[in-house]
């Protein structure tokens, strides 16, 4: 208490100090619109979708329904508003200009203003720049330097397993000239590897050229429909928001700027547009890790870690090669119906994908060959506040399914419901749509709703799901469901609460009498957060989750418990410090809580926090200059009660992990 009253009174006696509005708290973007996963992971993939999208905002005086809805937090509603001001009024002289549309509320404006700008061009003003400020204003590059360690040796390491050492390298340089020429490249090297750049990506984009509106050559994402037949490999999925990520609002041809090593393009696409139409051609020839059957020269397993540290692993790195061919067109449709405009977007997608070595099959319907085909058509309709979505997929063997209707209600309440239906002799290879399983053997049916009341926004879903046939995961048909609520309220100016309550009843697979068994799994979990702004300066944040894990038949139940105190400071416009300290107790794996962290930006950190321990860590980002950004993290895991941490390789001797990791950005 002595602590939280100091800084309190500093707080306050800071008059010059303001708030960095340019500082985005990722972590809570994430832990609205994606699931933690069920699993321990660090690397960058959902942070990148993240930040491109406020790397590259939706313009207000250019975009449509299908931009403006691909921004996050926004609804059908809340589009049509924004449209309706720009008709009523003329273009946006600034994102800010948003705050001033009366049906939308200063909350809403405030969590989506970081994902908007407004492009105002008018000759006056371009006369009244000079040429340097010209020239400033037209180009910009971003260069990114990270290096991080961890501070306790891990047993490879002790036996010398692994070729190199334990830091981690990474370097990115981003270019762009007056939003149409981009260039970009990306080296990685992970702990254990030897190499600085064992991970190389690199990209060149043209865009809004006379028809031709895209080309990238180099490594690239092309995204369609609702992800069933081809999507970049991160997205939005379930989350505390129960309208926005369900939909999938593609961007077509993305330049990647990912250090996830799998699933990409390497190659080039082009994509031209006329008038309403627009079509894409894309080709890659891209080299991947694989395990090779020796006998017969089939790919066993494709391991998607991107590690590259022993004789093994490299004896398996770009091991196959895939040779893919694809083209995609779409069409826009508008009609008017009185005062009202009706929109209809069509498209068809087909591709060809090769492989150096056929598959081999685990069971009698899993993926096997070396030559396949995908083929989608897909559709988003709107009229007034409805929103009809779908994609139908072909694999050459059976058809894949998603479907769904949003309905904005009014203002305060939104709907949504979806159905989707993947076969079990379907399979994707570069698809990635909503899902609870791996996307084949699958019947789902969605509903979810947002509610803003007078307690505060309400976010509820009910999500059914049924494996109708037995797999190589699990040995009977299996069935579940899961709900979650989730309550955002402020009931005072500097003052807001999170709570969230998450049911999963789900039947999976088990071992009884050394037999295997489908057996009832139930999870459930209470998370309660407080969050304090003491001032523009200062944020507390406070969370308190309990949760149950349950196997039914197995007569086994279990308990997990987390707290963590949680501060962000930021000082002079120019440091921004954040720290937490995390208490949890868990009984085993199954029952472990998890928590995104504030992390290096560029970075995010799921932890998988189980047993009993205490996790803290401070994060600071200093801005000398304008340009320039300094950040560092430090973090430390212990658990009092264990001798070792961790298994295998990467076991740790004594029951301490602490990492150090430090950044570099600037950004002309």
């Amino acid at each position: 208490m002595k602590i939280y009253f100091l800084i309190f009174i500093i707080s306050n006696s800071l008059t010059l100090a303001q708030w960095d509005s340019s500082y985005i708290d990722e972590s809570q973007t994430l832990e609205d619109l994606i699931q933690e996963s069920e699993q321990e992971s660090d690397n960058s993939a959902a942070s990148d979708v993240v930040e491109d999208q406020i790397n590259n905002p939706v313009d207000l005086n250019t975009a449509e329904i299908p931009e403006l809805l691909s921004v996050p937090y926004i609804d059908l509603n809340t589009a049509n508003r924004i449209l309706g001001h720009r008709k009523k009024f003329g273009p946006f002289f600034s994102a800010n200009e948003i705050y001033s549309i009366k049906e939308i509320a200063p909350e809403t404006a405030a969590m989506i203003l970081p994902f908007l700008t407004a492009k105002y061009d008018s000759k006056e003003n371009k006369n009244e720049q000079d040429f340097i400020t010209g020239a400033a204003e037209v180009f910009s590059l971003k260069m990114r330097n990270r290096v991080s360690k961890d501070l306790q040796t891990r047993e490879a390491y002790k036996q010398n397993k692994f070729l190199g050492s334990g830091f981690k390298y990474y370097n990115r340089f981003l270019g762009d000239y007056n939003g149409k020429y981009q260039a970009g490249i990306l080296t990685e090297k992970d702990p254990g590897e030897k190499s600085i750049d064992e991970f190389a990506s690199f990209f060149l984009s043209v865009k809004n050229t006379g028809i031709l509106k895209n080309i990238v050559a180099g490594d690239y994402n092309v995204e369609a429909g609702q992800g069933i037949a081809l999507w970049s490999p991160y997205g939005f999925s379930k989350g505390s928001e129960s309208v926005f990520p369900i939909k999938k609002n593609s961007k077509n041809i993305k330049p990647y700027k990912s250090s996830d090593e799998n699933k990409f393009f390497r190659g080039a696409a082009a994509e031209i547009e006329w008038d309403n139409f627009s079509m894409a051609a894309f080709y890659s020839k891209n080299k991947l890790d694989a395990t090779i059957d020796p006998s017969c020269s089939a790919i066993e397993f494709i391991p998607v870690t991107g590690f590259h540290r022993t004789d093994y692993e490299l004896s398996q790195r770009k091991t196959a090669e895939e040779i893919l061919i694809g083209t995609k067109a779409d069409c826009k449709f508008k009609f008017k119906s009185g005062e009202d405009e009706i929109n209809l977007n069509m498209g068809v997608l087909y591709y060809q994908s090769k492989f150096s070595n056929p598959f081999l099959a685990a069971d009698v319907f899993d993926i096997k060959g070396s030559r396949f085909s995908s083929s989608s058509v897909y559709y988003d309709f709107y009229y007034r506040t409805i929103n009809i979505f779908g994609e139908f997929a072909y694999n050459g063997v059976s058809t894949a399914s998603i479907n769904g209707l949003i309905i904005s209600v009014t203002k305060n309440f939104s709907f949504i419901t979806s159905i989707r239906s993947y076969p079990r002799n379907f399979y994707s290879l570069h698809g990635s749509a909503l899902a609870e399983g791996s996307g084949r053997n699958e019947i789902g049916f969605y509903n979810g709703v947002r509610w803003k009341t007078i307690l505060g926004t309400i976010n509820f879903y009910y999500d059914q799901f049924k494996f109708p046939y037995a797999s190589y995961q699990l040995p009977l048909p299996a069935a579940g469901n899961e709900f979650l609520f989730s309550l955002h309220s402020k009931p005072f100016r500097k003052f807001e609460t999170r709570v969230r309550i998450k049911h999963e009843n789900k039947e999976s697979a088990g071992t009884s009498n050394f037999s295997r068994i489908i057996t009832g799994q139930i999870k459930k979990s209470l998370r309660i957060e407080m969050i304090y702004n003491v001032s523009k300066t200062i944020r507390f944040k406070e969370r308190f989750e309990i949760n149950n894990f349950i196997l039914e038949d197995l007569k086994i139940v279990e308990q997990g418990v987390l707290f963590f105190q949680d501060i962000r400071v930021t000082l002079f416009n120019q440091i921004t410090f954040s720290g937490r300290i995390t208490f949890f107790k868990t009984d085993s794996f199954n029952s472990a809580v998890y928590a995104y962290e504030n992390d290096i930006q560029g970075m995010y950190s799921n932890s998988a926090l189980y047993g009993e321990g205490v996790k803290w860590y401070f994060l600071f980002r200093y801005n000398p200059v304008k340009n320039i950004a300094v950040s560092c993290k430090y973090s430390e895991l212990y658990k009092p009660g264990e001798k070792s941490l961790y298994s295998g390789d990467e076991e740790i001797a004594g029951n301490l992990d602490n990492r150090l990791s430090m950044q570099l950005d600037f950004n002309f």
